[in-house]
């Protein structure tokens, strides 16, 4: 295991995303940072520094600040927020009433006693009354606790939620960092071939001048620089795309210079497929996101339940009014109750069924995830397999084709080869050099993503080794 291996396993491990994110070009390749001609470091002003990032701060600023990130860990706030209320439910409630009115005619009688007779207001023409009222849930025949289990259930679901969206999004951004290197990487490979075209059109040039060679050799190797030249282009603005997806991803200025640091590839790791999918079923949030449906549904469908069950609550109110002939300036009241819904038309029970099938589909959705997980970890398996092996056998390939092209020029200069051979020798060196470029990034991809639908972790690396027949 490589440091670098172990820092961004660590970085994705930490916050539950799978996925050791690897990073590198072959042996002998120049960091991306240093190369003199990266494009897009000119073209896009000199006004900006240019943004200098590894893999890690790749990963690190897209999981702070996507926007999928900030919607899911917004959606969980909301979810947690919501576990109050319906524990709220089972809690004493107060709340505080008050009225002001104006009333008319007011009436009066009057009472003649020994003395003068007194006059007693029955309807006054104003009267104000507040106070407090109280309201508690005894029983409920469990509504109130399948309200909470509900909300928990459902903040369980928006954390796992979470969970996978950051493991998505640090795949997405480790592809987009690779896809980005991928694409200089043949930028460097088309200019390496206008470079060798260059040379050979120089060395035609004198020899053309010296007699050796007809005008057909210059002509064909000027062309040959035109099209080397052209590809340059291509292959530039190539890099301009994968860098403004990545920026897209990071939520960076869309113009701003970018350039990426990498470092050596490291070996490829040798997995058993069997396990890589004992592991994912194991480890795989998405799974139990949908145990956590079947969950919620079942508490739905005893809510429902619940509403054809008894109900005992406690209520209170002590208030200050208005004082008249017969009341006076305060009264209050305790009182329980007792209530049962005898027939609701059928809703209830028409919501539990409802509950339960919902809970029967999320379990048949629980088997076709756990199908596609495993079909998901073995193709990631099968292309790190490809691309590991390719790894392997263009690092031969470029090898021979370097020897094929130096044979051609040294045959070319002495005379003994035609231009049709150099041509042909370079066009295939060029094509070595983007294979080679393509199994590099590509293995980086498919590891990373291997990794991610495994849900591993640099200290998982050994469980997942093969083991021997002994073992």
């Amino acid at each position: 295991m490589t440091p670098r291996m172990s820092m961004v396993c660590k970085l994705c491990f930490s916050i539950g995303v799978a996925g050791t994110l690897v990073l590198g070009a072959s042996v002998g390749q120049p960091a991306l940072a240093q190369t003199p001609e990266a494009p897009g470091e000119q073209a896009t002003g000199e006004a900006a520094e240019p943004l200098t990032l590894t893999l890690e701060d790749v990963v690190t600023m897209a999981l702070q600040r996507n926007w999928d990130i900030q919607l899911a860990d917004l959606a969980l706030a909301e979810a947690e927020a919501a576990v109050g209320e319906a524990k709220a439910a089972d809690r004493f409630q107060l709340r505080l009433e008050s009225s002001y009115s104006r009333l008319g005619p007011q009436t009066t009688f009057e009472v003649r006693t020994s003395d003068d007779p007194q006059s007693i207001t029955i309807g006054p023409d104003r009267a104000h009354k507040y106070g407090v009222a109280l309201y508690k849930s005894l029983y409920s025949s469990g509504r109130n606790q399948a309200l909470v289990t509900l909300a928990q259930l459902n903040v369980d679901v928006k954390g796992l939620e979470t969970i996978v969206a950051r493991r998505q999004i640090a795949l997405d951004a480790a592809t987009a960092f690779y896809n980005v290197a991928r694409a200089i990487g043949f930028f460097e490979v088309a200019g390496e071939k206008l470079s060798s075209a260059r040379e050979h059109c120089r060395l035609a040039s004198a020899r053309y001048e010296a007699g050796a060679v007809p005008r057909f050799d210059v002509t064909r190797a000027e062309v040959e620089v035109a099209n080397a030249e052209q590809q340059l282009i291509v292959a530039r603005a190539a890099v301009e795309i994968a860098k403004g997806v990545l920026k897209r991803l990071l939520a960076i200025e869309i113009t701003r210079p970018m350039q990426l640091v990498t470092t050596p590839d490291p070996s490829p790791i040798i997995v058993d497929p069997n396990l890589c999918i004992v592991m994912a079923n194991q480890r795989r949030e998405e799974i139990v996101v949908l145990d956590t449906h079947v969950r919620l549904s079942l508490a739905a469908a005893r809510l429902a339940k619940a509403e054809r069950g008894l109900n005992l609550d406690l209520r209170g109110a002590y208030d200050r009014q208005s004082s008249t002939g017969f009341a006076r300036d305060y009264a209050w009241n305790l009182t329980l109750s007792l209530s049962k819904s005898l027939s609701d038309g059928g809703a209830s029970r028409s919501k539990e069924r409802q509950a339960l099938w919902r809970a029967e589909q999320a379990r048949a959705l629980l088997g076709k995830v756990t199908d596609d997980i495993e079909l998901q970890v073995w193709h990631a398996y099968l292309n790190t397999e490809e691309t590991r092996h390719r790894l392997s056998l263009t690092a031969k390939t470029v090898e021979l084709a370097q020897e094929a092209l130096r044979i051609a020029e040294v045959r070319y200069d002495a005379g003994l080869a035609t231009p049709v051979e150099v041509t042909d020798a370079r066009v295939a060196l060029a094509a070595a050099r983007t294979n080679q470029v393509d199994a590099i990034y590509g293995y980086q991809i498919a590891e990373a993503k291997l990794l991610s639908y495994i849900n591993a972790s640099e200290d998982d690396l050994e469980l997942l080794a093969p083991r021997s027949e002994a073992q």
